[in-house]
């Protein structure tokens, strides 16, 4: 094989150090074959405007295989994106969505941080019932990055993102004052470096952020840059991970995609194939070659756009598959207490037994003797709102705004939650999941879940009805 095949075949098949090439031919002298890799290699760089401690500007190979890569990676989000636009924010689907994503960013800074990450534990700290403080900083500046995404990324947004993940308002101080221990190893020609030394740290994120704000390249491959440089810098003296994985949302975000970005779990970096990682950056440092990082981190964020895809198309299956079987679900299912209030004489009352007796009924051939249950009637005779300031004949219009007005009365309901209750708030009638799960079009656990917060939120009572849970509305006065 020629050395420009091997050239091609070390940079287009398998991005390769020098260490790799030598493995891979089992020679220990490569450096003819090496001159040739780095001579066709050099026709696709890409020099950036951001340097390492050496002074030396790091580049990027733009070959074809890595332009593939980082455009199948870009072509993926902007599916994503797509996808995640339809979804429903009214039955709940966008949130559940996005819930579950948050969950799996905060159980990787957990499990960064040796905390307990188990989906409950996070779920609580999300909603406010914990005060595991590392996590709620970082949810903070999770949700800074949300609302403000399309703010340029300077020195004064960083700021505020390291004020949030710290838990402090009133920085004394900002960029690193002192270096780490061991910040640098000796190597055979020159310092490697495992993070700048403190002095450089102002010049080096100006460049930064002056990269950011000119350069050409691909999204993705900006944001991957930007989370290597990060972690390289290290401006702080801790949770350099976290600010950089919230920079690198935020890259994303900045560029028009928006919201989408931030529910990416990009922390997985943090966590999955460390080991290869800290190789790569060390193979960066020594060459100022990112694409050795690059390469890796793109087929890494290109795996986690299709895991999101593919459980969105789960979902909606499911969704198809619940709506093709609803009609069969129906025969079989439990009667229920009807939603609507209707005349008595229309309505079949449920039952319960309270004494039998023998009774003879007539057949068409024969007489057989059946005992008859007499029955006691259960409350189920609609009885007003359990609001008592609007109008008891609840119309759609009147229902909109009971939803609205339930809103920004009370911060912890969703807004499907309001939409069930403002249109299900009739006293002494009964209503289930499956009704809620109709009515919002969403999956039956968030029909569950809906429903008991609801009951804990004291909007109703939980009863059973025989192999069923029913719901009734409590009598709430006005402003409660």
């Amino acid at each position: 094989m020629s050395n420009n095949d091997l050239a091609i075949r070390f940079t287009e098949v398998n991005y390769a150090t020098k260490k790799e090439v030598s493995k891979e031919l089992n020679l220990s002298l490569i450096d003819g074959v090496w001159a040739k890799i780095l001579a066709y290699r050099s026709g696709f760089y890409h020099y950036l405007s951001i340097k390492g401690v050496d002074k030396n500007q790091l580049r990027v190979c733009l070959c074809p295989t890595i332009q593939k890569k980082a455009d199948s990676a870009q072509n993926k989000l902007i599916h994503l994106l797509n996808e995640y636009n339809k979804l429903d924010s009214v039955n709940g689907d966008a949130q559940y969505f996005e819930l579950s994503n948050l969950i799996k960013s905060l159980q990787n800074i957990a499990l960064k941080n040796n905390l307990r990450c188990d989906e409950e534990f996070i779920r609580n700290t999300i909603h406010g019932d914990n005060s595991e403080r590392h996590l709620v900083n970082y949810l903070n500046a999770l949700r800074f990055v949300q609302k403000h995404y399309s703010r340029p990324i300077d020195v004064d947004y960083l700021a505020e993102l390291y004020s949030l993940v710290t838990g402090n308002s009133e920085l004394t101080s900002f960029y690193r004052q002192v270096d780490f221990e061991d910040i640098n190893s000796s190597a055979v020609i020159s310092r490697v470096y495992k993070c700048a030394p403190h002095q450089l740290i102002e010049s080096m994120m100006d460049a930064l952020f002056a990269f950011l704000a000119k350069t050409d390249l691909n999204i993705i491959d900006r944001a991957i840059i930007t989370f290597y440089y990060v972690e390289f810098v290290k401006p702080f003296k801790e949770y350099n991970d976290e600010i950089a994985t919230l920079l690198m949302k935020s890259v994303l975000a900045n560029d028009n995609y928006g919201e989408c970005a931030f529910f990416i779990p990009f922390e997985a970096l943090l966590n999955e194939n460390i080991n290869e990682v800290n190789r790569l950056f060390y193979e960066v440092q020594l060459t100022s070659d990112v694409t050795y990082f690059l390469s890796f981190a793109l087929e890494a964020f290109e795996h986690l756009i299709e895991k999101l895809l593919d459980s969105l198309a789960e979902y909606s299956a499911q969704i198809i598959k619940n709506d093709f079987f609803k009609e069969d679900e129906e025969k079989v299912e439990e009667t229920v207490p009807s939603v609507e209030p209707v005349k008595e004489e229309r309505e079949e009352t449920p039952t319960e037994v309270i004494q039998q007796t023998p009774v003879v009924e007539e057949n068409r051939e024969e007489k057989i003797e059946k005992p008859i249950q007499e029955v006691k009637d259960i409350e189920n005779r609609p009885s007003g709102l359990a609001v008592n300031y609007i109008p008891e004949e609840l119309d759609e219009k009147t229902a909109s705004r009971l939803e609205k007005h339930l809103l920004e009365l009370d911060i912890r309901l969703k807004k499907g939650q309001a939409y069930f209750y403002a249109r299900h708030c009739t006293l002494g009638c009964y209503y289930t999941i499956d009704q809620y799960k109709k009515a919002t079009k969403c999956v039956y656990e968030t029909a569950r879940t809906s429903m008991e917060k609801l009951v804990e939120y004291g909007y109703y009572v939980k009863k059973e009805f025989g192999k069923k849970f029913v719901y009734t509305p409590v009598d709430r006065k006005r402003g409660q």
